[in-house]
């Protein structure tokens, strides 16, 4: 029987039953890249001045360090530079970059010269101020080096403040300064940029602060504004409404105002002119009635100046415009105009000017006595109508072709202008064929005439004779002095009555009124 037999040959080393490997290049470049890679963090750490943080980003839980005003014992060294005296302690130096940063900017801080591995807190201090706040901390590398930065709070616009880097007890700072201009924002008008006082605009805007409240202006940047927007948490606003304001006609300008921030943006607009409209009703009344005005076309909200025949001065009324510009006053006509009116509206703000008029009606009373004839002692009373309400209607005997006449008897007509037995006189003596009564109106100037015929008695007759007629205080008469003690009141002569007016013809303009 025969055996298979296998023979194992000897390695070129001598250890029987071993294979040599080989180390191929690509294994020689990985272990390579990975000593680069060790190598770049260990540099990065070692000078990249340690941690930074952002307090803006930091856990409430975190305890906020103390600010520390910088102060040494004894005084600094300095050396002169350009004929200034300059610090010739080689202390620790920051540099802010960049040293013009909007609100909301991000800052970086590189700075040098303070304790190995220390901790540094960042604070914005305003200048001529002891007290700061805290925007962020870090920590220093072994050698001194400190990398750090912040944001740029919104509340900071057009100010220079010192930011200081102060390492933890206070012992060693450096300060440098940071400027935050106001902000310049933008806006964009979305949709036609023209329009009229009342109009509204949709306008986008952003560069703002975070929430901030943004007054929204019309060719000004005081004043009352025209609407408030707020801004949304990346200081933005987007296709808002806003009412179009009042502007001089024209180019005029949309002004944005952050209110916090300072920030403004601005873009043109066209202002059209407003025309607005004035209607009264009625457009003819008589003096004592009311007329009411109704206008639009004015700058919504604003005061409106009503003056009657004239255009400038003391306005006569004021209304304050609606929402939309319309209006609606009412007012009583008084007495003594005459004629045609004018009337003219201008708004107080807007200038926007518009007139109208209506005319004055004149009164056309009629009245008569309560008799159309009667004897001598007779006493009569008036009926009238057509006066304006509630005016007091003095009589006159007498009165026309140039002459005045006596007044001898007044009466007040009630809420329509109207009297029914009213007033009264006593038929004198020795008068006739015809006394012509005239009414006026102390108000109005109306006027009306009334016709008693005088009969003659077939025998004769004595009247008493009648005192003068003195109107009475409550018909807008002059009160009588009273009389002083012990003097009494003259009394007429015995037996010398009184003259009586002549019974004269009425003017041609009265005869047949009342007859």
């Amino acid at each position: 029987m025969m055996e298979s037999r296998t023979e194992e040959k000897p390695v070129a080393d001598g250890s029987p039953g071993k294979k040599r490997r080989k180390i191929g290049w690509k294994q020689l470049v990985a272990v390579a890249v990975a000593v680069v890679i060790v190598w770049q963090v260990g540099k990065a750490v070692t000078h990249g001045g340690g941690k930074a943080t952002n307090v803006s980003s930091q856990s409430s839980a975190t305890p906020t360090p103390t600010f520390v005003p910088s102060s040494r014992a004894t005084p600094t060294p300095t050396v002169t530079l350009g004929g200034q005296a300059v610090s010739a302690d080689g202390g620790p130096v920051i540099l802010v970059n960049p040293g013009l940063v909007a609100p909301g900017g991000m800052v970086s801080i590189e700075g040098s010269g303070f304790e190995a591995s220390a901790s540094v807190a960042v604070w914005l201090r305003p200048l001529h101020s002891s007290t700061g706040t805290l925007v962020a901390r870090g920590m220093t590398s072994k050698y001194g080096t400190l990398n750090t930065g912040f944001t740029m709070p919104a509340s900071l616009t057009g100010t220079t403040v010192n930011v200081v880097a102060q390492e933890a007890g206070g012992a060693k700072t450096a300060t440098a300064q940071i400027v935050a201009p106001i902000g310049v924002g933008r806006v964009v008008i979305d949709g036609k940029s023209a329009g009229k006082p009342g109009d509204t605009a949709t306008v986008s805007a952003s560069g703002f602060g975070p929430g901030e409240k943004i007054d929204v202006f019309w060719g000004r940047v005081a004043g009352t504004p025209a609407a408030t927007l707020t801004a949304d948490g990346s200081g933005s606003v987007g296709m808002a409404s806003v009412p179009v304001g009042v502007a001089p006609t024209g180019p005029t300008t949309l002004v944005l105002v952050g209110e916090k921030t300072k920030t403004t943006a601005t873009a043109p607009y066209q202002m059209l002119g407003l025309y607005p409209v004035l209607t009264p009703h009625p457009y003819a009344v008589q003096p004592g009635h009311s007329v009411t005005l109704t206008g639009s076309g004015f700058a919504p909200g604003e005061q409106v100046l009503l003056y009657l025949n004239a255009a400038s001065g003391t306005p006569a009324l004021t209304a304050t415009a609606t929402s939309v510009g319309g209006l609606s006053v009412s007012f009583v006509v008084p007495f003594g105009l005459k004629g045609s009116q004018t009337l003219t509206a201008v708004g107080e703000e807007s200038r926007a000017a518009v007139d109208s008029g209506f005319d004055i009606l004149s009164y056309n009373p009629s009245a008569q006595a309560s008799t159309y004839g009667a004897l001598p002692g007779t006493t009569i009373s008036f009926y009238a109508s057509g006066f304006a309400a509630n005016e007091v209607v003095e009589v006159y005997l007498g009165r026309g072709q140039g002459n005045s006449g006596q007044l001898v008897s007044a009466f007040r007509v009630d809420s329509h202008g109207n009297a029914a037995a009213a007033g009264n006189y006593v038929i004198p003596n020795g008068t006739g064929p015809a006394l012509y009564f005239t009414m006026v109106g102390q108000e109005s100037g109306g006027t009306a005439t009334a016709k008693v015929s005088v009969t003659a008695p077939s025998q004769p007759v004595t009247v008493p004779s009648q005192p003068p007629y003195v109107l009475p205080p409550s018909l807008g008469g002059t009160p009588s002095p009273q009389p002083s003690a012990g003097k009494p009141s003259p009394q007429p002569s015995a037996g010398k009555p009184s003259p009586q007016p002549s019974a004269g013809r009425p003017s041609a303009s009265q005869s047949g009124t009342g007859s």
